[in-house]
């Protein structure tokens, strides 16, 4: 009768470690390709990283030492299920098998354990997709495709728009409930996820008033890029790179702000 104790193995949730009974019958040969295993049976669960230490193996009530015992070995299906005894075992021998699983995998990272290098690039910056209207065109292709429509801001000629009333997002698809006009510019910014460290409770904000000369402003924290920040000219949402670049601290716009107008960024770092 098989006894259930714990976790199985990584990813299946279980009240318990799951026992295999076999005897000496049940061990012979068994083939991969051009490859056959001796003394060897295949496996009900996977054993976590092909390790033999995840499972316990115990021969007429005495426990195998993993490597010197037995190994692991892959299945046709490369899935490390096939268990390989040393040798052959005794006539009329009681064999089990349990499955110890890897609990710690099925836990949540500990605080603080994950950071910057750990996540993927998207998950680190904000993707920015930029398209021209041609006066008919109502769906464009985004790059990547996002949680959902409230995780993306869209912008024509650097108005925001309103989710489900201007636009919707469907896959990759970008769909306005209208045509933009021709030569429109069409911005849409994903909302990314911040490595742990550079994670805030909330936006950073500054404000900058143009004097008609002045084309470059110094930010008060440094962590922001191009495409993470939003930058406003007069309320007007500037594009990245065309409009402007961070560097360090250094917010520079391509053109010269007037005397007077409001410049104003909002970022995370």
């Amino acid at each position: 009768m098989s006894n259930y104790i714990g976790t199985p193995f990584v990813n299946q949730v279980s009240p318990a470690f799951q026992q295999e009974d076999f005897t000496d019958s049940n061990f012979g040969n068994v083939t991969v390709g051009s490859t056959t295993h001796t003394n060897s049976t295949t496996l009900s669960q996977q054993v976590p990283g092909g390790n033999g230490e995840n499972i316990l193996v115990v021969i007429n009530n005495v426990i195998q030492q993993a490597t010197s015992a037995y190994t692991i070995q892959q299945d046709a299906n490369g899935e490390p299920k096939i268990l390989k005894l040393a040798g052959a075992p005794a006539s009329s021998s009681i064999i089990y098998v349990v499955h110890r699983g890897i609990g710690g995998f099925q836990m949540k990272p500990p605080t603080g354990s994950v950071g910057a290098d750990e996540l993927a690039a998207n998950l680190k910056s904000f993707t920015n997709d930029v398209f021209t209207g041609n006066g008919s065109a109502t769906a464009f292709t985004l790059s990547e495709t996002p949680p959902n429509a409230n995780s993306v801001l869209v912008f024509v000629d650097g108005i925001l728009q309103k989710s489900s009333s201007n636009y919707s997002i469907s896959g990759t698809t970008l769909t306005f409930t209208s045509a933009p006009d021709a030569s429109a510019e069409i911005e849409a910014k994903h909302f990314g996820i911040r490595g742990v460290v550079r994670r805030s409770t909330d936006y950073q904000y500054d404000a900058f008033t143009g004097n008609g000369s002045a084309t470059t402003f110094n930010l008060s924290t440094s962590g922001a890029t191009t495409n993470s920040a939003f930058v406003f000219y007069n309320g007007i949402a500037l594009k990245p790179s065309t409009d402007y670049s961070i560097s360090g601290i250094v917010l520079t716009t391509t053109f010269t702000p007037i005397n007077a107008s409001e410049i104003t960024v909002r970022y995370q770092i």
